[in-house]
């Protein structure tokens, strides 16, 4: 077995926990990036080399990370959706929404950027700043897009900046993401094309950027929870699970598990769309769990549901926000404060069952990282979608395999230079745009046809998936 996982598996006496430990990401309100809980901020740094700055130990990472290990407000593109499209169907809202107009907020250009150029885009939020000169038209709240060359021109500019410009610049920064021209991307995308049809083993990692244009939100970037909450703003619950449906990046990396292009995927998302588009679980590990999956640890017998399994109702208990006696299965777990018993039994063993969401401050199911690493130790190469890739211990099999890394996603990630470094693809912006270029490229003169069938294959999705079950507006409501 690689060393790499080794190190993992071996680092604590409780070796499934202390293989879990550094997946708790503390939000950047909290000023880390990655929470070590069950093992000390010296072993992070050692084992996985991570700059102590980024650390954060003990009750610091104990945050309530049920409700944001899982889905945020639905948006569509990173923009929050509206009462005007509540009538339209999560997965047809991105084509059905007209995208705005976008205007370079570099007051030295303020020109209309047209589609298929190079752009940023970010948010920033004022406050109190009152003068702020004519250099950037600063908007509250609202998409802030420039060409890639004015974003560049401003950065050079910062140092000559007031104090409350050369703020809004570094947080503007920090919540910015990056848009490929058209010509780019095609060119990106090609290259990746001619990567994979040379792959033998390739592993696939997937983060939240995969599903947003299903309905879910993210967590960084523009409109991303974590940088939404950062700042004060309620970022309430309206996902229903059971209505999302797999998205084309989705559905590319099922097609290429099917060519044989892709051996393994590797899933921090809960949504559970891979295994909806038909990958196997014995090509698949949610590392973070499923929504619709609950396991019994008496047995370890595990049932895959047609419907949402956690039970909502316990964050409401513990809140007080309802009444009355708590149920008996309902209880808070000692890691992350939140409840995992769904109150079902196990059709073997008759024993309670709980659900495989994993929440801040509890640990990875082995069963589910160990194949996860088995796979990268064998990869090739690896392709990353819609993920920054900082969320560890399964972020580790991107630097465990040996071929070159593939990126698309709309941030800077701290595997970029990885990327470069084993002469792989980094690609800036949406995972359907990217992946429809690449099987574009890998399946020529028969795409349309598969592209064709895959009406056909989401109508199969509302049998395997109905509608009917646990319908909750808010899955999660905030504490």
């Amino acid at each position: 077995m690689h060393s790499k996982f080794q190190a993992i598996l071996q680092t604590s006496s409780v070796k499934v926990r202390a293989a879990a430990a550094l997946h708790c990401v503390a939000p950047p309100s909290q000023g880390g990036v990655i929470g070590c809980l069950g093992i000390s901020s010296q072993v992070a740094t050692r084992v996985f080399h991570i700059p102590a700055c980024f650390v954060v130990a003990g009750a610091a990472a104990r945050v309530n990370a049920r409700r944001r290990c899982m889905a945020t407000a639905a948006t569509i593109d990173g923009r929050s959706t509206t009462p005007t499209d509540a009538g339209i169907p999560k997965r047809q809202r991105s084509v059905a929404l007209k995208v705005p107009e976008l205007i370079c907020r570099r007051t030295a250009c303020s020109r209309v950027i047209e589609a298929g150029t190079a752009r940023v885009e970010a948010t920033v939020s004022l406050g109190t700043s009152q003068e702020l000169g004519n250099l950037i038209a600063w908007e509250d709240g609202a998409t802030l897009a420039f060409h890639h060359d004015c974003w560049k021109a401003l950065l050079q500019e910062r140092a000559q900046m007031d104090d409350a410009n050369r703020r809004l610049m570094s947080q503007a920064a920090s919540t910015l993401e990056k848009f490929d021209s058209e010509r780019e991307m095609e060119k990106k995308a090609q290259s990746a094309a001619d990567l994979l049809r040379k792959s033998r083993n390739a592993i696939c990692f997937t983060g939240a950027g995969l599903s947003t244009s299903a309905g879910l939100g993210d967590y960084r970037g523009k409109r991303g929870k974590w940088t939404l909450e950062g700042r004060g703003i309620d970022t309430p619950y309206t996902t229903v699970y059971e209505e999302l449906r797999p998205t084309f990046a989705h559905e590319a990396v099922a097609k290429l598990v099917d060519m044989g292009k892709i051996a393994y995927v590797v899933s921090q998302n809960a949504d559970g769309l891979h295994h909806l588009s038909g990958i196997p679980y014995t090509k698949l590990s949610d590392v973070h769990g499923s929504a619709f999956t609950e396991y019994c640890p008496s047995c370890s017998a595990r049932y895959v549901r047609e419907t949402y399994v956690p039970e909502d109702r316990a964050e409401d208990y513990f809140a007080g926000r309802l009444l009355g006696p708590i149920p008996e299965h309902i209880q808070k777990c000692p890691n992350c404060q939140s409840n995992h018993w769904t109150g079902r039994n196990c059709e073997k063993c008759g024993n309670p069952l709980r659900d495989t969401v994993i929440s801040f401050g509890d640990g990875l199911e082995e069963c589910v990282l160990r194949p996860a690493f088995e796979a990268a130790s064998r990869a090739d190469a690896c392709l990353s979608l819609g993920s920054t890739m900082s969320i560890g211990p399964s972020n580790q099999v991107v630097v465990i395999q040996r071929g070159p890394l593939i990126i698309c996603v709309r941030q800077d990630t701290e595997m970029d230079r990885l990327s470069e470094s084993t002469c792989g693809i980094r690609a800036w912006g949406d995972c359907d745009d990217f992946m429809r270029r690449v099987m574009q490229h890998l399946l020529g003169d028969s795409f349309q046809a598969w592209s064709a069938s895959l009406e056909e294959k989401q109508a199969s999705y509302d049998a395997k998936r109905p509608a009917a079950g646990k319908r909750r507006g808010d899955i999660f409501v905030m504490k």
